[in-house]
C-alpha cells in the first residue's frame, strides 16, 4: 500500500472532512490514467493487444487495470527456463513451429515458418514492474492536482 500525506493551508481547512472522498476518488483516477499511460508507453510492442490497456473502477478506493493481452504474464514474467520453468519442448509431435520475427531470418522454411526442435524460452520484459516504478514516483502530482481540484 502507498500513502500519500499532503499539508494544506489552515484557510482551506473548512468542510475538508466533507472533501476527502472526493479528493480520493480525483486521486485515484490521475493514478490508474498514470498507470494505464506508463503501461502502454512501457508494452514492448508498436500495436495490437498489448497495448490495449484499460481500468474499470471496482470502488472508491481501488481500480483494476487490464488488458486484453491473454499473454501479458508470459511477456512480461518470461517463459522457459527464464521463469523458473525448464526447456520447452513439443507436446504433441517432434517439433515446435511459430511464425518467424526479424532475427529468424536465414532460419524460415519454405512455408513461412520456423521449425524447432526445443526452446530455452523468453525473458521476461518486465514491462509492468518499470511502469509501477514509474506511477509511484508520480503519486504525490497526482494527488496534490486533485486536492488543488477539489478546493480551489
Amino acid at each position: 500500500m502507498v500513502k500519500v500525506y499532503i499539508s494544506v493551508k489552515a484557510s482551506k481547512k473548512q468542510n475538508l472532512s466533507e472533501k476527502i472522498p472526493e479528493i480520493r476518488k480525483k486521486g485515484l483516477k490521475y493514478s490508474a490514467q498514470g498507470m494505464q499511460r506508463h503501461l502502454k508507453q512501457n508494452s514492448p510492442v508498436d500495436e495490437g493487444l498489448l497495448k490495449g490497456w484499460y481500468f474499470e473502477r471496482e470502488s472508491d478506493t481501488e481500480v483494476e487495470i487490464r488488458t486484453p493481452a491473454h499473454y501479458a504474464p508470459y511477456v512480461n514474467d518470461g517463459t522457459g527456463i527464464y521463469n523458473g520453468g525448464g526447456i520447452i519442448r513439443p507436446k504433441n509431435g517432434s517439433v515446435l513451429r511459430f511464425k518467424p520475427g526479424p532475427k529468424w531470418k536465414g532460419h524460415v522454411g519454405k512455408d513461412g515458418y520456423v521449425y524447432i526442435k526445443y526452446s530455452k524460452g523468453q525473458k521476461g520484459q518486465k514491462f509492468v514492474e518499470k511502469s509501477i516504478q514509474q506511477t509511484e514516483g508520480k503519486l504525490a502530482d497526482y494527488f496534490i492536482k486533485a486536492v488543488h481540484e477539489v478546493l480551489t
